[in-house]
């Protein structure tokens, strides 16, 4: 009963969050209405986001799978689901990072395309043109949305500033940022973007050089965590009989319930330590 009661929990308090989120959603949209104003002001779409609530979902599932399925002790499967739902964490944020790191790799070889545009004596929103056809996706359907608005008419400095909210991170601030303190009061672009895609590529080298050095510390983790696994299966098939016996003890049910514990905590602080922020 306590698995179902876990997941029980789990599953209200994530039904609650969503319910909360979708709540503010609407209260904010009927306050942005009430606000006169000639033209709505654009929402940004993001360009990728993490998935908070499926990691858990997967743990309460496995802990229930383990649980009733293979008879499994009710503190083993609900720490064992809570491992699995740090993994599957970990896992998200991992392919969170490998989507942006992508998309800001374009953006420098992008910026060097507009900069060679704009010494060419083309205007901004002609090298953003030449540039979103150069460019591959994920950033080129960024650009396109941007380009189109900017035909459209829309104010380029929400143009600008809506680009920089679908795709949060430093590098797209700061190109936005350029873009739109330029439009207003003029300069030298060229200059510019040149000055902020050199910046971005020292961003981008510093933060790989970060990963490499905690490479080692993750690699470990991941090498301790399985090895517990491997050497538990070799004992298992060894004498099970003995391995059965020591998991049917309370005593022993509470030690591998607090391995299992310490083990998810562990991969969430390396996972903490280990990622960059530059």
């Amino acid at each position: 009963m306590i698995p179902i009661g876990l997941s029980a929990a789990i599953g209200a308090v994530a039904w609650y969050w969503r319910r909360a989120w979708y709540r503010d959603q609407v209260r904010q949209r009927l306050e942005s209405t009430t606000e006169v104003s000639e033209v709505a002001a654009p929402t940004g779409r993001p360009f990728a986001g993490r998935h908070l609530v499926l990691p858990w979902v997967a743990g309460v599932i496995v802990s229930l799978t383990v649980a009733l399925a293979l008879n499994w002790p009710t503190n083993i499967s609900a720490a064992l689901g809570f491992v699995v739902a740090l993994l599957l964490t970990q896992l998200d944020a991992w392919i969170l990072e490998m989507r942006f790191n992508r998309i800001e790799t374009q953006l420098a070889d992008c910026i060097d395309m507009l900069v060679a545009s704009v010494q060419a004596g083309a205007s901004l929103q002609s090298a953003l043109e030449v540039a979103t056809g150069d460019t591959r996706q994920p950033l080129r359907r960024e650009l396109e949305e941007m380009v189109a608005r900017l035909r459209l008419g829309d104010a380029p400095v929400d143009v600008f500033e809506l680009l920089r909210q679908r795709v949060p991170v430093e590098t797209f601030r700061l190109f936005c940022t350029t873009l739109a303190v330029n439009w207003e009061v003029g300069g030298g672009l060229a200059q510019t973007l040149a000055s902020v895609g050199q910046t971005i590529r020292d961003r981008m080298a510093i933060a790989r050089q970060i990963r490499t050095l905690s490479t080692q510390g993750r690699i470990t983790t991941m090498s301790v965590l399985f090895v517990t696994y491997f050497l538990a299966a070799m004992m298992w098939q060894s004498d099970p009989a003995r391995m059965l016996g020591f998991l049917s003890t309370s005593v022993g049910q509470m030690l591998v319930t607090v391995v299992l514990a310490l083990q998810g905590i562990g991969i969430a602080m390396v996972a903490k330590i280990s990622r960059p922020k530059v």
